[in-house]
């Protein structure tokens, strides 16, 4: 059957409603070898970002104001709040948009990864339990990190990353804390590093989802991006369309 189609010719709802589908129907899926639900998600997740930043993008300032997407995570309903943000240095509030666009940026720009560091890369991970099956997918957001260590900047480069205000979603805003400053590394003459409160800095994004917390959050989010495929929806009521 060919794809519902929205009043701007457009198939993300029914993309988005499609791939709910599929995952809830793995759930119910009674298999004897190992179930791939998780990596399922991943995958769901990773088409779902796409269809999410163009959604966001596209709306009036506004529509976002009033949208799930200036609410906290908590508030949006989607199964997982807050302590799943387990460490945030850009100078944002933690809304909805923010943690989608973390996310997003970390299934979207994956490196090598050490959990250990103290400035990990951009990427996603898993965290593994004592039983050696995954417990956690970690998610990490950081355009000051290289190679899991600071970024060494020229003078102009780092002026030019802490100063030049950046655009997101047709809003203009700052990332860094008013405090932001930089210094010449010792031993290094012509390489500098982002300092706050005294101390080394870099814009770090963590995010760690259970896979249930993952399971919920796909599930949810692929459900709100399919409201429009209802005749006559309001714009505003979110119904549970996966269940149908």
């Amino acid at each position: 059957m060919e794809y519902y189609r929205d009043i701007r010719n457009q198939i993300y709802a029914d993309m988005a409603y499609r791939l709910g589908k599929i995952v809830t129907h793995y759930e119910k899926v009674n298999v004897d070898e190992e179930k791939f639900e998780a990596t399922l998600n991943i995958s769901v997740l990773q088409t779902l970002m796409t269809h999410c930043h163009e959604y966001v993008r596209i709306m009036t300032r506004g529509d976002r104001k009033n949208s799930i997407f200036s609410k906290t995570i908590s508030e949006a309903n989607w199964g997982i709040d807050e302590n799943c943000w387990v460490e945030n240095t850009f100078n944002e509030e933690l809304t909805s948009q923010n943690f989608i666009q973390r996310i997003r940026n970390g299934l979207s720009h994956p490196t090598n990864i050490d959990i250990d560091s103290d400035f990990p890369s951009t990427g996603f991970t898993t965290l593994k339990n004592k039983s050696n099956t995954i417990e956690v997918f970690r998610f990490i957001n950081s355009p000051d990190t290289r190679n899991n260590r600071l970024k060494e900047f020229t003078e102009e480069q780092v002026r030019r990353t802490i100063y030049t205000r950046e655009s997101s979603y047709q809003d203009i805003y700052h990332e860094f804390p008013e405090d932001i400053n930089y210094r010449e590394k010792e031993g290094k003459i012509g390489k500098y590093y982002m300092v706050s409160k005294g101390r080394q800095f870099a814009r770090i994004s963590i995010i760690d989802l259970s896979v249930d917390q993952l399971g919920n959050f796909v599930k949810n989010l692929a459900n709100y991006l399919a409201q429009p495929i209802q005749k006559d929806w309001d714009g505003v009521t979110v119904n549970d369309l996966l269940a149908a």
